[in-house]
């Protein structure tokens, strides 16, 4: 297996059958990592996720010259064979009577309620993930040609399972990203890749201060996208579909609370670039079922009665699903925190009796 992809962090060989079974919703890094520590543990591993595969937006949502598929299905087939967790794929888990649809939800074949599934398991971990994008709240941002990152994502692997999914060609088109993240790189980079006529990066601040980091942006302007940073999306133009992009110039005032310089609007200073495609990757939302129950910002605050665990007794919370987007290595590290925090309650309550 590829060195680096190792969800069973603790030993060889599953530990000692205990007794105990768990739910894991979810199969991207925080679950995959939650679900090793526990079947190291010895619990029987129950992983539920909605895509075809394991992985989550780590196997559906970066392109593959970022991280090769192959190293996702080898770790995943690893948990499955060597270490006996069960996968049940294309299941959806939802809050009782719940009907909210996600990016990614094509796939889905079943749906099963977390209630039943927490009376089901000893206790359940929700790393579902953000399959929710972010809008800008824009006019024109619903017209067609204008599409998410995880929607313009997504479907360059999903379309791999099921004919239904259709990937936005962005051959001979003049494309334009909105955004300075991973996402945002990404996007641009499979554009380019899928021979775009023109690529457009457009962000409201400059490359020193995108998530991405100026190396990403001064690689891909190597490549001949087209950089325009200190710019803010105002306005899609458009008949029936994208024509056009207009923006509004952008200079930096005081740090905002995440400590970055805010980007003010000039006034007057409207421009306009004519764009047949438009990718809005700006973000994404955590995806929570039974979410006035979960209680996401409470369990944030820790304001509940057990480290991760929600008001929901023995429903416990890691990763996006708990935090929002963030890199590999704070999901895996929020899996194993949780994992851990779910044991340690599993122990309390068995003495409690």
């Amino acid at each position: 297996m590829s060195k680096g992809m190792n969800y069973g962090l603790f030993r060889d060989t599953p530990g000692e059958p205990n007794g105990r079974s768990v739910a894991v919703v979810g199969a991207g890094p925080s679950g995959m990592a939650a679900s090793g520590y526990l079947a190291c543990q010895g619990y029987r591993v129950e992983m539920f996720d909605k895509m075809p595969k394991p992985g989550g937006l780590l196997y559906f949502g970066i392109p593959d010259v970022r991280l090769p598929m192959d190293r996702i299905e080898a770790a995943a087939r690893r948990l499955v064979e060597h270490y006996g967790v069960v996968f049940h794929p294309r299941v959806k888990v939802v809050g009782e009577g719940e009907d909210v649809h996600d990016e990614g939800d094509e796939l889905v074949q079943e749906t099963v309620v977390l209630e039943d599934l927490r009376r089901r398991f000893d206790a359940v971990l929700l790393c579902t993930g953000s399959w929710r994008s972010r809008r800008m709240g824009i006019p024109g941002e619903d017209l067609p040609g204008v599409l998410s990152g995880l929607e313009y994502l997504f479907p360059l692997r999903g379309a791999a399972c099921t004919k239904d999914i259709c990937v936005a060609d962005a051959a001979g088109k003049r494309v334009a990203i909105v955004g300075g993240g991973l996402s945002a790189v990404d996007a641009a980079d499979c554009a380019l890749r899928s021979n775009a006529e023109k690529v457009y990066m457009l962000y409201r601040r400059t490359s020193n201060e995108a998530p991405a980091g100026p190396y990403e942006v001064a690689l891909l302007h190597d490549r001949g996208m087209v950089w325009k940073e200190l710019t803010l999306p105002v306005r899609i133009l458009g008949q029936d579909r994208v024509e056009a992009l207009e923006y509004i110039q952008c200079s930096l005032g005081e740090p905002d609370e995440s400590g970055r310089r805010c980007p003010i609007p000039e006034s007057g200073s409207n421009k306009v670039i004519e764009v047949d495609m438009v990718i809005t990757a700006v973000g994404e939302m955590p995806t929570v079922p039974a979410a006035d129950r979960v209680e996401l910002a409470k369990v944030r605050k820790q304001a509940t009665g057990w480290p991760r665990m929600t008001p929901m007794e023995g429903v416990f919370l890691a990763g996006d699903a708990l935090n929002g987007p963030s890199k590999i290595g704070w999901a895996v590290t929020s899996g194993l925190e949780a994992a851990r925090s779910m044991e340690e309650w599993l122990d309390w309550s068995a003495n409690r009796v």
